[in-house]
């Protein structure tokens, strides 16, 4: 193998820990996106106190109703009576956001909570589903297992499956070599052997091909 593409791949391996952490990144967007399409179905609604707070300088990449970053945090009580907060981010004007009052919320889970806008069906929950899912695909999927050449076929053996071996010019030379000497000299211990004899005289091997 050569050092290039051990390089190569070694930069596809991925440690576990970085397999772990990017598949809980990935379920972690799976949950937020199903969490408030659920909450626009099933979950209770309130009316919240809004505050809102411009962070960040002005970003020219966007319109001038969209220039700035603004802080959003909320307040609402459920049907229990019980006060909740929530927070998120939208971007606006320099002078403010638009931003509605209207919470959605689970009863069995207040925090898990959305202004009317975030947990209206929209394609951005769509979309973060699917990267979630995209990167739990990549993350836990198998790698290919090359073929096997001398892997048999069922119901033959292994034997018929593996290739014989090619022997160029060179090695049917040292072969008839071989069998040369192996004529004229014992092959155990290298002592002369006997013209027509079949054993060696000084340790007694038999001699090949006699």
């Amino acid at each position: 193998m050569s050092r290039k593409s051990g390089k190569a791949r070694n930069r596809k391996e991925t440690s576990p820990a970085a397999r772990i952490l990017i598949s809980l990144v990935g379920v972690a967007m799976i949950l937020l996106g199903l969490s408030r399409f659920v909450l626009f179905f099933v979950g209770d609604k309130a009316v919240a106190q809004v505050t809102t707070r411009r962070v960040g300088g002005s970003s020219t990449q966007y319109s001038a109703d969209k220039r700035y970053e603004w802080s959003i945090d909320y307040t609402f009580m459920d049907k229990d009576g019980e006060i909740h907060d929530g927070h998120t981010t939208r971007r606006g004007s320099d002078m403010g956001v638009k931003v509605e009052k209207t919470v959605y919320y689970l009863a069995a889970a207040p925090f898990v909570n959305g202004l009317a806008s975030e947990v209206e069906p929209n394609l951005g929950q769509l979309v973060l589903v699917g990267l979630g899912v995209f990167l739990l695909f990549v993350m836990n999927r198998r790698p290919k297992r090359a073929s096997n050449p001398y892997r048999s076929a069922p119901g033959r053996s292994n034997a018929a499956a593996v290739p014989a071996p090619v022997l160029n010019d060179y090695d049917d030379s040292i072969e008839e070599v071989y069998h040369e000497v192996a004529h004229l000299y014992c092959t155990n211990c290298g002592a002369p052997l006997p013209a027509n004899g079949r054993f060696c005289t000084n340790c007694g091997t038999p001699v090949a091909g006699r």
